[in-house]
């Protein structure tokens, strides 16, 4: 959301992006509706958790494939990530607009690629392309079999691979 920000505000700095997992804007519509379809009330109590088990929750809905950890790491990386919940999660809810609100999509000059897991549970393949669609002729959109929300930690040598791929068209003119 933010880069998308970034580019609709200072279109001379950016000549292309890619966006993996994201969205246009966190409209309270798409976050109720993701929300329901995993099984949350709240970003904050998806994203924020306070135990083992809902970190363990969160890391399985953002992979393909669960992947084994200790659970000392998981109660490491809880101890450590635990400041400042309060602002975390106003963070979070600021992040969300209302519906009443208008959401203009921008229309970009910017080639726009989108990257995305096939297996993306938090945003998944169907937002993605209906995003494309949204975001017009300089949009395209590759996916990426056996990966989730984070294709890049999962899959990265095919994510490396496409990544590379869209930029080398992007410098070489094509």
């Amino acid at each position: 959301m933010v880069a998308f920000k970034i580019v609709e505000e200072y279109p001379e700095m950016v000549r292309a992006m890619v966006v993996s997992g994201s969205v246009l804007a966190m409209t309270d519509t798409i976050s109720e509706s993701n929300l329901n379809r995993i099984g949350f009330k709240s970003s904050a109590d998806l994203l924020l958790p306070t135990s083992v088990i809902g970190l363990k929750t969160l890391f399985a809905l953002s992979v393909h494939r669960p992947m084994w950890f200790p659970n000392r790491l998981f109660k490491d990386y809880l101890e450590v990530m635990d400041t400042n919940r309060k602002e975390k999660a106003e963070l979070l809810e600021g992040l969300v607009t209302s519906r009443n609100e208008d959401v203009t999509i921008p229309r970009l000059q910017q080639k726009i690629h989108l990257l995305w897991g096939e297996s993306d549970k938090l945003f998944n393949l169907e937002m993605a392309k209906n995003m494309k669609e949204q975001l017009g002729e300089n949009a395209t959109m590759d996916s990426i079999k056996k990966a989730g929300h984070l294709a890049h930690l999962e899959r990265p040598c095919v994510y490396n691979k496409r990544l590379k791929k869209f930029l080398t068209a992007v410098y070489s003119g094509n």
